[in-house]
């Protein structure tokens, strides 16, 4: 009687059988990704999950689901199956792997093995009992604990553009999907939704990176050329908090701006008016003076946006340090300058610890920024359509008109000069639903700012309201008429004022050419060491086979190395003018670390990778040494008339 008793003790059900790897599978992945783990000890074992010893002898699994069976692994060797589905998927040049469900780990566990040490995994398994199962029947631990390998269960955009933005740029190495079939029988629209966020993501990461890559010297030209402005403009520390509770209103040019643009007089002095750049002159001819107006752009043509500006103008320019010169010599208002780390870099000994803002994509984004640096709540978006509503790419009426005036007449007209530009796109359109669930156009650069917007939503702790009436649907900003927004949120005056700008303090141009005079002199010792380096790395390239000598030019490197790391500072300056080399760079230790090659070939591909990336090194320490002349000449020069106008 005792013996039954013992036989059908429920407690019994909470002793693991002594060759259990549920426990080591736990600890394995409570230190990788704590969150998971508590998930998965969470869920109850068993139910929709049946696990079986295969003919093989390996675990298999089924998936039982009202009435219908999934087995998800083969019933006789399911290694074997795993194995076949992993080598389907080349994975030389891989650096990230998405790979659709998890099963039992056996197609996983291969693709760690055979991919480069490099290479990221990112697992989607929407079933929590499944990964429940496969710890109880499988030994993971070194899978868990691999620190390749990441686990989403939830289609949350934004953890999941958090995990990947550190594996951006390795993506434009190589990335590769592999679906496990199965898994996708079993949660298809979550592995749809999974497939969506991903195609997102690698849109956003080439966009991103591409734009990096393009505009990395164009961005530290123009802020060299800004640091007249940069030195003397005040802090945006100033405005912080500066409006907090109040509502903001962003104008950007979308084309469904039309529609309502009218009804921002009533807000005019109930809000703060945060005008982009290519809205401003259409905004003062409405009778709205802006508080704010952003610009960011490199371009000349954004300097069409401050002509013909009045004089008396109060709005302020917010402008971040890598935009055109000329805007700072056309607006008449008040200008301030965001905090850059490649300025303050340069002028390092000023400690000027200008308040900074986050990196923006657009004059929209850094808008956002700013009113969220300002304090306001709610955020209201008029004219931000990212997309082609209604066949234009503008609203009517912005500068773009003045530039494509002298082509319009009879048989040319601002809708068709609009539809070319969205025409001219075809390559990169893509169909996406607008605010009310109906399909419209965008294109890759603004589905790339869409996805920075929908990120920053994600983020931020302002109600953040889209009043567009047009354009995407944008997830994070609650959809509202710029009617409804003016009634509920832009009814009362505005409680406070900008804070007093100050004006420009030309006072520290000659410290600020001292600074640029020892970066100049940094710059010409790294051109120096480069020369250097050069004919000995050549001379490693054309006698590998003679290792002595080898030898004794890598010691002779050695030492120019170690003189070239008391200019670290200045280096890192430098390579802000060799992006391409950089990511080339990049992208060669990448593939020689996940290649399966012999110590000499590695060799060879290293030297050759240095001797292009010292020349490019080299070449860039010229034209920053060029560049700082110059930057220094104009602050003697803005410094010399400030002088003439004080006398």
């Amino acid at each position: 009687m005792l013996k039954m008793r013992a036989a059908v003790d429920p407690s019994t059900r909470f002793i693991l059988p002594i060759d259990s790897p549920l426990v080591a599978n736990l600890a394995a992945l409570w230190a990788s990704d704590p969150a998971l783990a508590e998930k998965v000890e969470r869920t109850q074992s068993g139910g929709v999950c049946v696990v079986a010893p295969s003919k093989a002898g390996p675990p298999t699994l089924a998936w039982n689901d009202n009435d219908r069976q999934f087995q998800l692994h083969s019933r006789y060797n399911p290694m074997e199956e795993a194995g076949r589905l992993a080598d389907s998927v080349d994975t030389t040049d891989k650096l990230v792997l998405f790979i659709h469900g998890f099963g039992l780990g056996y197609h996983v566990e291969r693709l760690l093995e055979k991919s480069g040490r490099e290479t990221q995994l990112f697992v989607f398994e929407p079933r929590i009992e499944i990964l429940r199962a496969a710890v109880e029947a499988r030994d993971l631990a070194a899978v868990f604990s691999s620190r390749r390998v990441t686990i989403f269960t939830d289609p949350d955009k934004a953890a999941f553009f958090a995990a990947l933005m550190p594996h951006a740029a390795a993506m434009q190495v190589g990335y590769a999907t592999l679906r496990h079939p199965p898994s996708m029988q079993v949660a298809r629209s979550e592995h749809s939704a999974f497939e969506a966020l991903t195609q997102e993501f690698t849109a956003y990461a080439k966009t991103s990176v591409s734009t990096l890559v393009i505009n990395g010297r164009r961005t530290a030209e123009n802020i060299i050329r800004n640091l007249p402005w940069y030195v003397a403009a005040p802090s945006l520390s100033r405005l912080s908090g500066a409006f907090v509770g109040e509502p903001a209103i962003i104008v950007s040019a979308g084309p469904s701006l039309r529609k309502n643009k009218h009804l921002l007089t009533e807000a005019a002095g109930n809000a703060v008016i945060i005008a982009v750049q290519t809205t401003l002159q259409p905004l003062l001819e409405l009778g709205i003076e802006p508080h704010f107006v952003t610009s960011l752009d490199y371009h000349d043509i954004s300097s069409r946006f401050f002509e013909r500006l009045p004089s008396n103008l109060r709005t302020e320019l917010v402008a971040e340090p890598k935009a055109t010169e000329a805007v700072f010599g056309l607006h008449p208002g008040p200008i301030s300058l965001l905090g850059n780390e490649f300025a303050d870099a340069l002028l390092a000994e000023m400690r000027l610890e200008k308040a900074r803002l986050n990196a923006g994509a657009t004059v929209a984004h850094l808008a956002f920024y700013l009113a969220e640096h300002l304090g306001c709540d709610p955020i209201i978006f008029v004219g931000q359509d990212l997309g082609f509503s209604d066949g234009l790419c503008y609203t009517p009426g912005t500068s773009y008109e003045d530039v494509w005036r002298p082509e319009l007449g009879r048989f040319c007209t601002v809708e068709m000069k609009q539809w070319e530009q969205i025409v001219r796109d075809r390559a990169i359109l893509r169909r996406v639903s607008d605010h009310a669930g109906r399909p419209m156009y965008t294109e890759e650069r603004l589905f790339t700012y869409l996805q920075h917007f929908e990120r920053d939503f994600a983020r931020t702790k302002a109600r953040v309201i889209d009043a567009t009436e047009g354009g995407v649907l944008k997830r994070g900003a609650a959809p509202m008429t710029l009617r409804e927004a003016i009634d509920r949120f832009c009814r009362k005056p505005l409680s406070r004022s900008v804070p007093a700008h100050g004006g420009f303090d030309w006072s520290e141009l000659q410290t600020a050419v001292y600074c640029l005079n020892k970066r100049r002199d940094e710059a010409r010792q790294i051109a120096r060491i480069s020369a250097d380096t050069l004919p000995l790395l050549e001379e490693i390239r054309d006698h590998l086979d003679d290792q002595s000598r080898v030898n004794r030019a890598i010691a002779r490197i050695d030492k120019l190395r170690l003189e070239l790391n008391g200019f670290g500072k200045c280096y890192e300056l430098v390579t802000q003018l060799t992006q391409q080399t950089e990511m080339q760079r990049f992208v060669a230790d990448r593939l020689m670390a996940a290649a399966d090659i012999t110590a000499s070939d590695r060799q060879k591909r290293q030297v050759t990778r240095d001797i292009e990336n010292v020349r490019a090194i080299r070449s860039a320490a010229e034209l920053f040494i060029a560049l700082i002349e110059q930057a220094a000449d104009r602050l003697r020069q803005f410094a010399l008339r400030e002088l003439r106008r004080a006398a």
